[in-house]
C-alpha cells in the first residue's frame, strides 16, 4: 500500500484535531508512505456474537517508510530496510448494523 503527496491538514496536536482547529487553525500539509506486508501470515477468524463483531485477518510482519511536509518543514522516517515490525495485521471486519445476525 502506498500514497504520495496526499493533501492533509496539520492540526499540530490531537486535542486541536479533535476540536476541529478550535485551539489553532490547521495548515496545509502533505504525507507520503509505503507499506509492504510479508507473507503468507497466520489466518485469524473472530466471531463475537455478544459484541456483534466478526472478522477475518492475517497476522504478519510489515515494513514502512513515510514522510510529511508541513509549514515548510519535512519529517521523514528511515528507509523501509531500517523499519522493525512488532505486529502487523490486515483484514476485513463487520460490526454494528453490518454484523450478520444469522449463520
Amino acid at each position: 500500500m502506498s500514497g504520495a503527496n496526499i493533501a492533509v491538514s496539520d492540526f499540530f496536536s490531537i486535542p486541536n484535531s479533535l476540536l476541529h482547529g478550535a485551539i489553532a487553525p490547521p495548515v496545509p500539509a502533505t504525507v507520503s508512505f509505503a507499506v509492504h506486508w510479508g507473507g503468507p501470515g497466520t489466518e485469524v477468524r473472530l466471531r463475537d456474537t455478544v459484541n456483534g463483531f466478526v472478522g477475518d485477518f492475517l497476522e504478519n510482519s510489515a515494513s514502512m517508510a513515510w514522510s510529511a511536509s508541513s509549514a515548510g518543514l519535512l519529517y521523514q522516517s528511515g528507509s523501509e530496510d531500517e523499519s522493525v515490525s512488532v505486529f502487523a495485521e490486515v483484514g476485513h471486519e463487520r460490526n454494528g448494523r453490518f454484523f450478520p445476525q444469522g449463520g
